[in-house]
């Protein structure tokens, strides 16, 4: 049974054989002339998912990808680590990388270690 961890534009990612969730606070700080941290939170709780697929296809690596050709963010439905819920947010595709390229027959058919970033705008 999917789980449907991501969905990217309405479209249902598969499910990562690995995924994180990271939460950052942009802060502006420095120290004072006694050294004390003066700060202050500019947002706080923007999401970051880095998921990983152990194999995918050629087809649906291309396809994962192709979702961010023509838009540079996203509408994202995700499992937010601090709610515990699903939440939809605003998202750009960051790094994306894979491992080896999978053969068979003397042809590609797919990638290990397939990983992409969606960070929050």
């Amino acid at each position: 049974m999917a789980l449907n961890l991501i969905t990217v534009a309405g479209t249902a990612l598969p499910d990562p054989s690995e995924y994180s969730g990271t939460t950052v606070d942009f802060v502006d700080s420095g120290r004072n002339a006694a050294g004390v941290i003066v700060s202050d939170v500019i947002r706080s709780d923007i999401a970051r998912i880095d998921a990983t697929w152990n194999y995918l296809s050629l087809s649906q690596w291309a396809s994962i990808l192709s979702l961010f050709k023509n838009s540079f963010t996203n509408p994202v439905r995700f499992l937010n680590q601090v709610t515990g819920a699903y939440e939809t947010r605003t998202m750009y595709v960051g790094d994306r990388t894979t491992g080896g390229a999978v053969s068979s027959g003397g042809r590609i058919i797919g990638w290990q270690k397939a990983k992409l970033q969606l960070i929050e705008v």
